[in-house]
């Protein structure tokens, strides 16, 4: 293969992956944050790109709640060991800041684990739970 036929090739899949990207297609791109991609099965994953791109599908982010919340919070979201879920009334800033930054001795730091957008979605899911 040529290296022109190899730069056209290579600008040809970046182009269709920012495409992906911007039109909502990019659970199907490689995640950086080490899932495999597959995003509604093993994990939200969201690949964010230098122009802004954020996630608030609220299906996306029970994918999320499923694979890392549940566990303490409920199946449900309605409490167990972390509290229940439902009606949550701090703003979305409050809520990205403690997924992000856990609370000592209560609840694990996700900071690393899920990118702006995987938490983004996660809080338009948390926001479809009413009582």
């Amino acid at each position: 293969m040529s290296i022109e036929t190899r730069g056209t090739l290579l600008g040809t899949v970046v182009f269709l992956g920012m495409l992906a990207t911007a039109f909502g297609f990019s659970h199907l791109l490689p995640s950086k944050n080490g899932f495999d991609g597959n995003a509604f099965q093993d994990g939200a994953v969201i690949q964010e790109g230098s122009i802004g791109i954020t996630n608030r599908d609220p299906m996306l982010g029970r994918q999320i709640f499923e694979h890392n919340c549940a566990h303490c919070h409920g199946d449900d979201a309605s409490g167990g060991e972390g509290p229940d879920l439902h009606n949550l009334t701090k703003s979305d800033s409050r809520i990205s800041a403690i997924i992000k930054q856990g609370i000592k001795g209560e609840m694990p730091a996700f900071g690393k684990k899920l990118t702006d957008s995987d938490i983004q979605a996660l809080i338009a899911y948390l926001r479809t739970l009413k009582d």
